[in-house]
């Protein structure tokens, strides 16, 4: 795949789907941003900081970020990408996956990790409510950031 310029663009949505596999377009993106050619701006994969909705996807999905680095780095397209991963994990992965990522509510988090995001999402954050899903404050953040 090509590299990505997430300094000019957002990554898809966090609730688009390939295949019925929901955040997977995103975690492509942000994949193609790291690249050689891309640039991943101020987004991350991985973050020591943060449990980020990445690594969640990974662990979910049975894969390490280095596997689905090597996997998006190697393939021609999305549809090549939903195949390798749907060689690799099963329905119900898939179904455990959407539930949790569906599910986490701001307020269901730590006060390390809101905090965190109110770093990194201060607007949105104070915009939020303790029942906003996590995803609609990333994707909130990506609408406003990129609307200028």
């Amino acid at each position: 795949m090509t590299a990505l310029d997430l300094t000019t663009q957002p990554p898809r949505p966090c609730r688009a789907e390939l295949d019925g596999i929901i955040y997977l377009p995103r975690a492509i993106d942000k994949v193609r941003a790291t690249l050689p050619g891309g640039n991943i701006g101020a987004y991350f994969n991985l973050n020591p900081d943060v449990n980020t909705l990445s690594q969640l996807f990974y662990r979910r999905m049975g894969i390490s970020h280095e596997e689905f680095t090597a996997a998006v780095a190697s393939a021609e397209d999305d549809a090549a990408v939903v195949s390798w991963l749907r060689g690799r994990i099963d329905d119900a992965a898939v179904e455990k996956f959407t539930r949790q990522l569906l599910g986490i509510k701001l307020g269901a988090l730590s006060e390390d990790t809101r905090a965190a995001m109110r770093r990194y999402q201060p607007d949105t954050m104070d915009a939020s409510s303790d029942e906003t899903l996590v995803i609609d404050v990333l994707d909130a953040d990506d609408i406003a950031s990129f609307a200028q």
